[in-house]
């Protein structure tokens, strides 16, 4: 699929841009699917150590983690930190159709970056509910002038009722990034999320971004954006996936480098998946610094706290 031109322009210009119906469901359900996998693994591992008393299978994809969350406080953020890259979500990630929208953004050159999540987004879980921030304030000084869109794939229609996203429009035009803060020092101790106080935040227009299933919010590394509260009684999945020029500066404080996905120079390029998600593993875990001597544990670090903690 081919953008027009003005809609990359709208992109450059405003730092977002919405493609609505760019899947279908149907496109969408393997990695719903996939998804699911990993909650029911999450459930079998919380039931074998006695943390839960029922693996609450009979309930669909919208209400599962909600239920082992009810019993497991931190359920939801295992799934979020849980760092597996599934096939299904890999097809996604380097579907054509997105590549195709992510050259027109940057050129022909395309890597995936490896800063990527799954959210489970589970209703009226705070840590689930991200503030005001930009994405490149988790990366090393000097990732912001790389280019890096993403694209924020939600699985369900997302809107203002179950914690869809709000961007500032125009708020990426400066080029800088504004001074980010550690939630976990600011009342949130467990949180891992960096914010902008409010009277921080670069001027931009507040755009809630309501949204069908099957359509994509492409996103400026520098825009920034916020998840509202979820009030609804399912579960807002979504995942987002970054992209870049993979000669440039990534901003990965990890050392797991990014994942070229397709070059001009060689029209017959195909991903290695395996190769680099197996070292994809090992530097998440390193970036996150989760805890792998207790695999039940909430607690969350990464580098990027270590470079705004330095400006608290």
């Amino acid at each position: 699929m081919a953008l027009s031109q003005q809609q990359v322009e709208q992109y450059h210009e405003d730092g977002f841009l919405m493609v609505e119906d760019l899947f279908t469901p149907s496109e969408l359900q393997p990695v719903m699917d996939e998804i699911s996998g990993l909650v029911d693994d999450l459930a079998d591992r919380l039931y074998k150590a006695g943390k839960i008393a029922d693996k609450h299978a009979d309930q669909d994809f919208y209400h599962r983690l909600t239920a082992l969350e009810k019993e497991f406080k931190g359920a939801a953020v295992l799934i979020h930190t849980n760092g597996w890259l599934g096939p299904e979500l890999a097809r996604l990630w380097s579907a054509p159709r997105l590549l195709d929208i992510i050259e027109q953004f940057i050129g022909p050159d395309i890597a995936g970056h490896p800063v990527w999540n799954i959210r489970s987004k589970t209703p009226d879980t705070k840590l689930m509910t991200v503030p005001w921030h930009q994405d490149t304030a988790y990366l090393a000084p000097g990732a912001e002038r790389t280019l890096q869109p993403t694209a924020w794939i939600p699985f369900i229609d997302a809107n203002a009722v179950n914690g869809g996203l709000e961007v500032l429009r125009g708020g990426h035009r400066s080029g800088k990034v504004a001074r980010h803060r550690l939630e976990n020092t600011a009342g949130s101790p467990g949180s891992w999320y960096l914010y902008v106080e409010d009277n921080e935040l670069p001027q931009g227009e507040p755009v809630g971004c309501d949204m069908r299933m099957g359509s994509v919010l492409f996103l400026n590394q520098l825009i920034p954006h916020r998840s509202r509260e979820n009030r609804s009684d399912k579960i807002r999945w979504s995942v987002d996936l970054r992209y870049q020029d993979p000669k440039l500066p990534s901003g990965d404080q990890g050392g797991s480098g990014v994942i070229v996905m397709r070059k001009a120079a060689d029209p017959s390029f195909r991903v290695d998946w395996d190769r680099w998600a197996a070292e994809q593993r090992v530097a998440y875990e390193r970036q996150r610094g989760l805890n792998t001597a207790d695999p039940f544990s909430t607690q969350v670090s990464g580098m990027w706290m270590d470079r705004w903690r330095e400006l608290a």
